[in-house]
């Protein structure tokens, strides 16, 4: 029998590679052994590449201990293959037995203690391998940015960019890349810019890394004025960029905006992803539009446990409770685990429901079934379900029986006594959050009322004079609207929009009307100088919307940076009646979905 021709060989054993064909590679193995090639070096690297490859790293150990030759790249395989089978201790035995350390062998490494999260050993092989006068490849530099970048590290990002000059690495694109995402993970966009428009070359994922940072460091609106120049290039968005840019316009509640990458998602192949159609279900549901956010939710053919918490927290921010509830049912029928986050959406449902029975049953749930423990967020939410339906008692001992309640857990219980004018646990209350949190805003105002309320006038008078004198200042109430691409914001009693008085015209009406009509005269509306209303900034924003947005079947969407007060919610509900418009209020808290004279929280909040 002839012998097999060595390029032969060769070329199949490239194709076992690109094939992982383990049974393929097994006979070509015993071919090489009867024919004498395992000293034809290549052939037995080749093999090792495809055990490794298919995850036979036994395999791969016994045919590198029978080599009676390796060379470098015997030794790079056996590094890397170890590295990729996650055994980075086995990869740093075969560098430091390597007669050959070279660039690629330096580079995996330290790409392997990086991936490991072992920071300080990562950072200890880079500065050997300088000592030791090898130079840096951008593959190694861009495995320590990643380093700095986990740990926020400044300084030594810093020394790490000033190193890629020296090293001729300024215009790399895999270091620039990871110089972008260090500096944006260390809230530096401003050196993120810098290294970004320095870049001569950009692929997607440069792109990638701009756009998560100015979303991460809450520059949404930068975010989407990226995503604006991407698309004026050549390079194409994945469904990483859409998840990002989506994210953006969800956090603002920019359903303009959110629609818009609805529309150019849709044209490309990767809108099936289950990452894009989490954040697009998460872009109609933070925009108070939950009947597109169920239409994608339904259609999705693959969805992730966070798929499912998102549409359950969307439910529960919009006070549909029951519907939160029931497809928390359904995601258990499915089989997917609920994680701490699923838990938040489910108390959040109860909280802002009022489902106290529900609230008590699943925070038992959590922990007995699933073996979640309850964090603080956890806490905050039952105490607040409990606290806001009258159960002070119950709600008082679970704070004290807690470890460590934070100020928010304190605080939720605060404001559920001001609900109930309970002042004795509120006063114990407010002392805890300021003890944790001294210059906690909330939680002065909300004493403040509470003493008022109760008639402790003089004490309520105490806490304005220690807010001036510690410098807490309560934080300003504004509201903003969109309409035609314009964001229209608004402040109490505002005078300065340029249709202020059709805007006043409308309100009066408005309010002139609820009081013949429905029979509610306002409890807190007062005059300014010369005679004029005082109208809270919602109620302001509510009347542009009247004016601006003709499509009766559109509602009239406004967004508030704090809750909204009793009065403006109840004036909401008799505009809603009257005008027959509905009218769609996000607050700090939630979305009140008001229409026909109703609000879908049933005036639970």
């Amino acid at each position: 029998m002839s012998s097999p021709n060595l390029s032969l060989l060769s070329h199949l054993l490239r194709e076992c590679i690109h094939s992982k064909s383990l049974v393929t590679a097994e006979l070509l193995h015993s071919l090489i052994l009867k024919s004498g090639f395992l000293r034809r070096i290549f052939l037995p690297n080749r093999l090792l590449q495809i055990y490794l490859k298919t995850g036979q790293t036994s395999n791969a150990r016994k045919m590198f201990d029978e080599m009676p030759l390796r060379d470098l790249f015997t030794w790079n395989i056996m590094i890397t293959g170890a590295i990729n089978a996650g055994n980075t201790p086995l990869a740093r035995k075969f560098f430091e037995d390597s007669p050959w350390k070279t660039d690629v062998s330096w580079a995996s490494i330290i790409k392997g203690y990086a991936q490991d999260r072992h920071e300080h050993e990562a950072l200890t092989l880079y500065a050997r391998m300088i000592h030791e006068g090898n130079h840096p490849t951008q593959f190694s530099v861009s495995s320590v940015l990643q380093v700095c970048a986990r740990s926020s590290s400044l300084h030594y990002g810093k020394l790490l960019h000033s190193q890629t000059y020296r090293f001729g690495l300024q215009g790399d694109i895999f270091a620039c890349t990871s110089l972008v995402d260090l500096y944006c993970k260390c809230q530096r966009v401003d050196y993120a810019g810098r290294v970004f428009y320095g870049m001569q070359d950009r692929n997607i994922v440069s792109w990638n890394a701009i756009l998560t940072g100015l979303s991460q460091n809450s520059m949404v609106e930068d975010c989407l004025t990226m995503f604006k120049k991407l698309l004026e290039t050549d390079v194409k968005a994945d469904h990483i960029t859409l998840a990002v840019v989506l994210s953006s316009a969800a956090s603002l509640a920019n359903l303009n905006s959110g629609m818009q990458v609805h529309g150019f998602a849709i044209k490309t192949p990767v809108c099936e992803n289950v990452f894009v159609g989490t954040a697009l279900l998460d872009v109609y549901a933070k925009s108070g539009s939950m009947e597109e956010a169920r239409r994608i939710f339904g259609s999705m053919e693959e969805r992730s446990k966070v798929t499912w918490s998102s549409m359950i927290i969307g439910y529960a921010q919009n006070g549909y409770g029951r519907e939160a509830i029931n497809l928390f049912k359904d995601m258990a029928i499915t089989g997917i685990q609920p994680d701490s986050i699923t838990f938040v959406g489910v108390l959040m449902a109860c909280s802002h429901s009022g489902l106290v029975e529900d609230g008590r049953y699943y925070f038992e749930c959590m922990k007995k079934k699933y073996g979640i423990v309850p964090d603080n967020t956890h806490h905050t939410l039952l105490v607040d379900l409990l606290g806001r339906s009258g159960c002070l008692q119950e709600a008082s001992e679970i704070v004290n029986g807690m470890q460590e309640p934070d100020a928010a857990v304190w605080g939720s219980l605060l404001g559920a006594c001001r609900v109930h004018k309970n002042l004795a646990v509120g006063r114990e209350a407010a002392l805890k959050v300021f003890d944790l949190d001294p210059c906690n805003p909330s939680a002065h105002v909300l004493l403040y009322h509470l003493l008022v309320e109760c008639g402790e006038l003089e004490e309520a008078a105490n806490v304005r004079k220690r807010m001036r004198r510690i410098g807490v200042r309560k934080d300003p109430g504004y509201s903003w609207l969109e309409v035609e691409n314009v964001v229209h914001k608004f402040v109490a009693d505002d005078t300065s929009h340029p249709k202020m008085n059709e805007i006043l015209m409308v309100l009066e009406e408005m309010v002139g009307r609820i009081e013949k009509e429905e029979g509610y005269v306002s409890k807190v509306l007062s005059f300014r100088e010369g005679g004029r209303k005082s109208y809270h900034s919602e109620k302001l924003a509510v009347a542009l919307g009247l004016i601006c947005v003709i499509n009766v079947e559109k509602p009239i969407r406004v967004m508030k940076n704090l809750r909204v007060c009793d009065d403006c919610h109840v004036t909401m509900k008799f505009i809603s009646k009257i005008s027959g418009r509905e009218i769609i209020l996000r607050d700090v808290c939630r979305f009140h979905h008001f229409r026909s004279g109703n609000c879908s929280c049933g005036d639970y909040w």
